[in-house]
């Protein structure tokens, strides 16, 4: 069954597999985003896309833009499930969070299912509908900020057993792994370049980033010569029509800081922050492209368009009509001392877990670190809203939920 994505013309592909420095970002800003975003008009009918994470934020949001696009590719999710029937059910729940009405919803049925996940990879890499995978994106992971056992069994070794199946089909045009911008690490540069060398010596905030790391050195070995792209978005939050309604995950933080009148980084800090369905196109656009320049993309907002805390916290003042301008620099213990303020503020909850979280936040807070875009940008992305221009729609989407509430979504 075809579940379609855009349109013509095939051509060949071929990334170049270099890791280098880029140019200055302030050197992209030219008339390169004048196109259509994201473009898919190289996939066609005779295309399989496979795709893993999908009951996950941004693989939902992925699976969510390829349906809205109404093309011709055949879809294969990768759905923890037991049976194809319960994967179609899990699948329909998930996309549906995104607004996808019932009709495109109907249009999904067993045959876009294949049951299983990165636990187990060998129990679904015998399916014969992989060998016509043309191309491949890799969501899937754990991403709680927790210390999930988990965390290497899925975003190591699952992936690793993942790659090596997909490496293996004759037909793959490209395999895109989704990576995060945050294996920069807990001191990393200003300005973060686009390179294959940022985490090797990293000290990680948590368990989540060091995997991702550690992944992604093993992976440049295994896919060396195969199309294999590595994608590292920043800081993913909200959606610019939907706000919080696919997820909660970490705009609670945010509305912490305000709620609290504090920033680890200072009012002027800045923070590099993209709604799902930016990075969900963004994504889509690079696994298309015919040739890339490059094998490694941040997908972010760059120094351009990454907001200051002033700005966000002008932003929520807004939307709340509440006065600003007393946002203050604040320091982590500081904020952790003001426990006995939590319930009042954040809603009934464990006070030493938002202790917790207020110290994790509040240190990727502090980095006041945005990464560098030009490559996105050079291969005709659009440049990506400012978070402070659609925090408006996350804060009316989560109005009902207390950001002790919200904050259980990352943990």
């Amino acid at each position: 069954m075809n579940l379609t994505v855009s349109t013509p013309a095939r051509t060949s592909t071929r990334e170049s597999a270099s890791f280098d420095n880029q140019q200055p970002e302030e050197e992209s800003r030219d008339s390169r985003q004048t196109g259509k975003f994201p473009d898919l008009s190289a996939v066609t009918a005779e295309d399989m896309i496979f795709l893993t994470g999908v009951t996950g934020f941004l693989g939902g949001a992925m699976a969510a833009e390829l349906m809205q696009c109404n093309s011709p590719a055949k879809m294969l999710f990768l759905i923890r499930a037991d049976s194809p029937e319960q994967g179609l059910e899990r699948l329909r729940k998930s996309l549906g969070k995104f607004d996808l009405d019932r009709e495109m919803l109907a249009r999904l049925t067993e045959r876009n299912v294949i049951c299983g996940d990165l636990m187990d990879v060998a129990a679904f890499a015998a399916d014969s509908r992989l060998e016509d995978v043309t191309y491949a994106v890799n969501c899937a992971g754990v991403t709680s900020f927790g210390r999930s056992p988990n965390i290497r069994v899925i975003n190591v070794q699952g992936t690793l057993a993942l790659a090596k199946r997909v490496a293996s089909i004759t037909k793959l045009r490209r395999f895109i792994h989704v990576s995060t911008a945050m294996i920069c690490g807990s001191q990393p540069p200003r300005i973060v370049s686009e390179d294959g060398l940022t985490h090797e010596h990293s000290q990680h905030f948590v368990p989540y980033t060091e995997s991702k790391a550690e992944a992604e050195t093993l992976l440049m070995e295994i896919m060396r010569n195969r199309p294999f792209v590595i994608v590292r978005p920043t800081i993913i939050v909200g959606h610019t029509k939907l706000g919080c309604q696919p997820s909660h995950s970490i705009f609670w933080a945010f509305r912490m800081g305000h709620v609290l009148r504090a920033t680890t980084a200072g009012p002027e800090g800045l923070i590099d922050v993209v709604p799902v369905d930016y990075a969900a196109q963004a994504i889509l656009h690079l696994m298309a492209k015919p040739v890339l320049g490059h094998a490694l993309y941040h997908v972010g907002s760059g120094r351009d368009r990454s907001s200051t805390f002033a700005q966000i916290d002008e932003a929520f003042c807004r939307v709340l009509g509440r006065p600003a301008g007393d946002l203050r620099l604040t320091a982590i213990n500081e904020i952790m001392a003001r426990k006995d303020e939590y319930p009042a503020l954040f809603g009934p909850c464990n006070k030493r877990f938002m202790q917790g979280a207020v110290k994790l936040y509040g240190n990727f807070a502090s980095l006041n670190t945005v990464f560098d875009i030009t490559r996105l940008q050079s291969e005709g992305a659009e440049l990506p809203p400012r978070f402070a221009d659609y925090i408006g729609v996350c804060v009316n989407s989560a109005r009902h939920m207390t950001i002790a509430d919200q904050a259980l979504t990352d943990f």
